[in-house]
């Protein structure tokens, strides 16, 4: 059926229809995640597992002796070796066990969320975390880059440059168009005060605004520059 899709656009559309090829191409890779990205079954591998670190969302970021989580539609499950990855859309939920978990980290993956999914792949880390079990959490620093935005301060924004669609433009309007819509990719802001009200809101009996920690968080120049970082205690 994908194929088929993939097929139409080619053969039937014309350069004009651009909101119809973006959206059957949305469409396209929404069946291809159904039918390659749903199955549960990589878990059950998992279920006597205890003291799992997990790592949602991951991108690229497959690291060692973690199980790592993401759509990946460039990688295939590996559950074998250091670098565990599952191939999973996690819009549906995380099916691990209640407890098997001592520590749940994301990077930059919420705001790809809507809320409300985002508030249920929330509680269901809470419900997969051990007694005391942390869950930590980076997203896009909003209230600085808005706060760079309105002082003018174009220097806050060279490290994004690369990512504007024009340019020879690069005004800040460019840099805040990018940084909140990503090219339709970002589905809500986050600051520290939503996401720890949302956190405690599932059940954590503790969230709070905390620094970059070397070793858990990425140590890039454009992550730590453009990130805050909440953890949550189960």
């Amino acid at each position: 059926m994908t194929v088929s899709l993939k097929q139409m656009l080619k053969s039937r559309l014309l350069p004009s229809d651009e909101g119809l090829i973006g959206a059957a191409r949305v469409l396209a890779t929404e069946l291809q995640i159904k039918l390659t990205r749903s199955s549960t079954k990589p878990f059950q591998a998992l279920r006597e597992g205890r003291d799992l670190r997990i790592n949602l969302g991951c991108g690229s970021d497959i690291r060692p002796g973690w199980v790592n989580i993401d759509l990946g539609l460039g990688y295939k499950t590996t559950l074998r070796g250091e670098r565990v990855f599952v191939a999973y859309d996690l819009r549906r939920g995380m099916p691990l066990a209640a407890g098997s978990c001592s520590y749940i980290y994301s990077s930059h993956f919420f705001e790809h969320l809507e809320y409300r999914q985002g508030l249920r792949l929330m509680a269901d880390c809470h419900r997969a975390l051990e007694l005391g079990g942390r869950f930590r959490i980076a997203l896009p620093n909003y209230r600085a880059l808005f706060a760079a935005y309105l002082r003018g301060e174009h220097g806050m924004f060279d490290l994004l440059t690369h990512e504007i669609d024009e340019p020879a433009s690069r005004q800040l309007a460019d840099y805040m168009t990018y940084i909140v819509y990503q090219h339709g990719e970002h589905k809500c802001i986050y600051d520290e005060e939503r996401l720890t009200h949302a956190l405690c809101s599932v059940g954590f009996s503790k969230a709070e605004s905390v620094s970059y920690q070397a070793g858990v968080d990425p140590d890039t120049e454009l992550r730590r520059r453009y990130s805050f970082y909440v953890e949550a205690v189960r």
